[in-house]
């Protein structure tokens, strides 16, 4: 704890220590060739019309068909038009129904790709995967003490600081972690561990953090020495631990495939 607790002083020291075209025959108009004229003919680029549509252009023109169809049937309504805007519009919503058919018949074959699986939308199924992310939760902070510690900074006349101080401070000895506490204001909080005193001014030379985003705790990474923000102001205990748990990951929580099996 006590080497743990050294190596985290050393971040705090940094932090309060202080990145050429010619033309011969262009004399007046009768520079103008018939030659020029014919080589200029063949350079142009072909009309548009004559390149095959995309399939997004292609769509497209159907989608403005569709809808100059049903403006005329607002604007001019009959019964023609009306009719032929619901005739344009079941055509285009068939092959709708086409292609949510063939969409549910690749999920079958490649279920790879079916999005449900990380991220189910059934009751039974998402307080299941709740569960097992609670336990993924506690396996990370349980194995993660000899390799992250954290850094405190508050203002001790700051209600809030001492809010959220009173329910950190349980959480932080329970999972065994080494802590170091940064008053910027100068009063201190009783309990907290290795308590520092930075004033704000000196802290805002290396970190961009105001008055108002505190208390902010940082998660730091003892072998790199790197400093990833947990929170800012006051946050539940339930939503520092799922954040302590994206920064550990990466954020993959939040990937098409979810944390998966890890």
């Amino acid at each position: 704890m006590m080497r743990r607790a050294t190596m985290l002083l050393c971040i705090l020291v940094s932090i309060s220590g202080h990145a050429e075209l010619t033309q011969q025959r262009a004399h007046g108009f009768h520079w103008y060739s018939t030659e020029a004229h014919e080589k200029a003919k063949k350079m142009a680029p072909k009309p548009q019309s004559t390149l095959e549509a995309s399939p997004y252009e292609k769509l497209m023109q159907v989608r403005r068909q569709t809808l100059n169809k049903l403006a005329l049937a607002l604007i001019e309504p009959s019964f023609e038009a009306t009719y032929d805007y619901m005739k344009a519009q079941q055509g285009y919503a068939k092959n709708n129904q086409k292609f949510v058919r063939h969409w549910q018949q690749v999920l079958m074959v490649h279920p790879e790709l079916d999005y449900t699986l990380h991220f189910p939308t059934d009751n039974s199924a998402v307080a299941s995967r709740n569960d097992s992310q609670n336990l993924l939760i506690d396996k990370v902070l349980h194995t993660s003490a000899n390799t992250y510690g954290l850094i405190l900074f508050y203002r001790g006349n700051s209600s809030i600081s001492q809010k959220f101080v009173s329910h950190l401070l349980p959480f932080v000895n329970e999972h065994h972690f080494s802590m170091i506490s940064v008053t910027t204001d100068g009063q201190p909080i009783n309990g907290l561990p290795h308590p520092k005193m930075i004033p704000q001014r000196v802290v805002q030379k290396t970190l961009v953090l105001k008055a108002r985003y505190e208390p902010a705790l940082f998660l730091v990474d003892l072998k790199t020495q790197k400093m990833s923000p947990l929170s800012y102001g006051f946050v539940s205990l339930d939503e520092l631990k799922m954040r302590f748990l994206d920064v550990v990951t990466g954020f993959k929580r939040f990937s098409y495939e979810g944390l998966g099996e890890s």
